[in-house]
C-alpha cells in the first residue's frame, strides 16, 4: 500500500479554530504579521477553502482512518509539497467537491477550491511556521491529532452570550449541531449558547490528546489587554518578534462594537445552567441570573 503518512517537517502546523464569529480572522492576521505563512485557497475571512473541501463535510466522520490519512496527506501536500497527486487519491478529491453543502459552503465554491488543489502551485516546505485558520477545525482535533502528531492547536473564544446572539450560526444550522447536542437545534439563541458550552467542553476533552499543544486564547482579554495576550501566544508558539511588530499589532487590535451585544437582549431565554459555565470560564453574565 502507498505510504501516506506526513513526514516530520510537515507535521507541525499552527491551526486556529473555534465557533464562528469568535475573533479567528483576527488571530491569523495577527500571526501572518509576525511571520507565520497561511498558504492556500482562502476566502476573505482567511478561512482555508482546501481544508473546507476536504474536511468541512457531516460524512467526514464515515471515512475509515486509511481514507482520513489519505485526506491529510492531500491537504498537507498541497500546502507543502506539491507533489503529484496519485490517481488513487482524486476520487477523494472529486467525491468531496461532488455535493453543495448549504449556503455555508456553496459547490461553486467547491468546485473551485477542487480546481486551484488540483492546478498546483510552488512549494512551501522551507517555511518553518506554517498553518491555516478554519473555525469548524475545532470540532475535528481528534481526527488531526492522529496524523499531525506536533499540530499546535489554538481555540478561540469569545464570551458565550454574545456567541448567543450572534448572526454567524453556521456550524449550528448546517454542520454540526445535532451532533453536539440532543433535542431541539433550531438556530435559537437558547441552542446557540448551547452549542458553545458542548463545543468548550469538548475542546477541553482534547486535551488529553495535544496536552501542551492546546491553547485556549480569549478574545474578550486579548481585545482588552492586547500586548500581554500576544505575548502569551507567541511563548505558546514559540516565536520570537521585535517589539516594534509587537506594538503596532497591539495598536491594532480594538474591541468590536459586537463586544457586549447579550446586554442589549433579554438573556432569560438561555439555560440558566449554560450561563453559569460561561460565568465559571471568568466571562461577564448579566446578574438577573
Amino acid at each position: 500500500m502507498p505510504d501516506y503518512s506526513i513526514a516530520p517537517k510537515d507535521s507541525a502546523p499552527i491551526v486556529i479554530g473555534g465557533v464562528g464569529g469568535s475573533g479567528t480572522r483576527l488571530v491569523a492576521q495577527m500571526l501572518q504579521q509576525q511571520g507565520v505563512r497561511f498558504g492556500g485557497e482562502m476566502n476573505e475571512s482567511l478561512d482555508n477553502l482546501w481544508f473546507s473541501l476536504l474536511f468541512v463535510r457531516r460524512t467526514i466522520f464515515l471515512k475509515s482512518p486509511q481514507e482520513i490519512q489519505q485526506l491529510v496527506w492531500l491537504f498537507i501536500n498541497a500546502m507543502r509539497d506539491r507533489l503529484p497527486i496519485p490517481k488513487d487519491l482524486l476520487a477523494l478529491i472529486d467525491g468531496a467537491a461532488r455535493y453543495d453543502r448549504g449556503p455555508a459552503l456553496r459547490k461553486s465554491v467547491l468546485q473551485a477550491a477542487r480546481h486551484s488543489i488540483l492546478q498546483g502551485s510552488p512549494p512551501s516546505n522551507e517555511q518553518p511556521l506554517w498553518g491555516w485558520k478554519q473555525p469548524n477545525t475545532h470540532v475535528l482535533v481528534p481526527l488531526l491529532a492522529q496524523c499531525l502528531p506536533q499540530m499546535k492547536y489554538i481555540y478561540v473564544v469569545r464570551n458565550g452570550l454574545d456567541m448567543a446572539f450572534s448572526y454567524n450560526q453556521n456550524q449550528l444550522k448546517y454542520f454540526w449541531g445535532d451532533m453536539l447536542l440532543e433535542g431541539d437545534v433550531d438556530a435559537s439563541p437558547r441552542n446557540s449558547l448551547r452549542y458553545w458550552v458542548a463545543s468548550y467542553k469538548r475542546i477541553l476533552t482534547d486535551r488529553a490528546l495535544l496536552h501542551d499543544r492546546l491553547y485556549i486564547l480569549d478574545f474578550d482579554l486579548l481585545c482588552r489587554s492586547p500586548v500581554e495576550e500576544v505575548n502569551k501566544l507567541n511563548r505558546f508558539l514559540n516565536l520570537e518578534v521585535h517589539q516594534e511588530t509587537l506594538e503596532t499589532i497591539a495598536r491594532s487590535i480594538v474591541t468590536p462594537d459586537s463586544t457586549g451585544r447579550y446586554r442589549d437582549q433579554d438573556c432569560r431565554q438561555l439555560c440558566s445552567e449554560d450561563v453559569d459555565f460561561v460565568s465559571t470560564l471568568g466571562f461577564e453574565v448579566p446578574s438577573v441570573f
